[in-house]
């Protein structure tokens, strides 16, 4: 019974033909308007996607074109790296996604991250030793009340007592340090990358990507994310500051790890080498700094849905 139960679902035709199977068998007709939309489309996918590996990887072009449609993005990838720099990607994406924005992954300490704390441990105890970057930010004061001076640390200082004990904790200065005197102070000793570090918080390294959060992009109406055009000056930018992105990256996770191997003892010992350069830290008052949200702003080319911009662009 089974063995013919399956027969039957494996023939090519059935046994008899409704009346309703054979008039959409013999139904004729033009294409569905929506298949010849998706032709064209595909079309000007190809055109576009073959206009982009011909601005940046010319001399790869038979190469990647000549791939399956779905490696082509995976072979643009692999050529991009070894010419500009690695890139943040979903290689696996639809070549049509691919055109309309360039992947960019931004890494700047954003007002929501450092105010939801959602960080490593060793994060958390640098953090506590840089002073607050966004004094002034107008955000704290639409919270509700304007955040007092430094007042925005104590939550963190809070978490990092939990790490370390109060003892400790109660020895960090209340404004915390500039990145300018971290770096005099722990630059070639076995604490460097605490500068660099603080750098990194205060959107102070120099590197599009380590200073701009999604924070300060622009968006199109009703998208949630920014689209970063695909345009040589974003490549140019990218690729030059990339050497120098690796080589802050690195000293920051150097510093993270050893403060995480040992939070407690490692912590104390960068507290103390930090109060014996600066003895005067905890009595002296810092001149409070304004956080401006146009001088962080990403420095990329996005499409936020502006003509004029475009047009600017064009004539570039």
């Amino acid at each position: 019974m089974r063995g013919r139960q399956t027969d039957a679902a494996q023939s090519p035709q059935p046994e008899g033909w409704a009346l309703s199977l054979l008039a959409e068998m013999l139904k004729v007709g033009p294409p569905l308007l929506t298949e010849i939309i998706g032709c064209l489309d595909q079309i000007e996918t190809v055109k576009e996607f073959r206009a982009l590996v011909r601005m940046l990887l010319p001399e790869y072009e038979s190469e990647i074109m000549a791939a399956p449609r779905n490696r082509r993005v995976y072979k643009f990838c692999y050529y991009f790296g070894q010419e500009y720099y690695p890139l943040p990607a979903n290689t696996d994406c639809h070549p049509a996604d691919w055109v309309n924005g360039m992947p960019v992954e931004l890494m700047a300490m954003s007002y929501s991250a450092y105010h939801e704390l959602q960080m490593r441990p060793g994060y958390l105890l640098l953090l506590s030793l840089v002073i607050y970057p966004f004094e002034g930010d107008e955000r704290d004061i639409e919270e509700g009340n304007e955040v007092s001076f430094n007042g925005a640390r104590v939550p963190l200082l809070d978490m990092v007592q939990l790490i370390v004990g109060e003892e400790t904790a109660n020895r960090i200065p209340k404004d915390g340090w500039t990145s300018e005197e971290l770096h005099r102070i722990t630059d070639g000793t076995k604490y460097d990358g605490v500068g660099a570090f603080a750098d990194w918080t205060c959107s102070d390294t120099g590197c599009v990507v380590l200073d701009s959060s999604y924070e300060n992009c622009d968006y199109e109406e009703g998208s949630s994310e920014p689209t970063f055009l695909w345009t040589k000056r974003n490549v140019d930018i990218l690729t030059s500051e990339w050497p120098k992105v690796q080589e802050i990256r690195g000293k920051i996770d150097h510093v993270v790890e050893w403060l995480e191997a040992e939070p407690i003892g490692h912590f104390s010992d960068l507290l103390d080498f930090l109060l014996k350069a600066e003895p005067v830290k905890t009595k002296k008052r810092r001149k409070r700094t304004y956080y401006d949200h146009f001088e962080h702003h990403c420095a990329l080319d996005q499409d936020a849905g502006n003509e004029e911009d475009a047009d600017d662009r064009d004539d570039e």
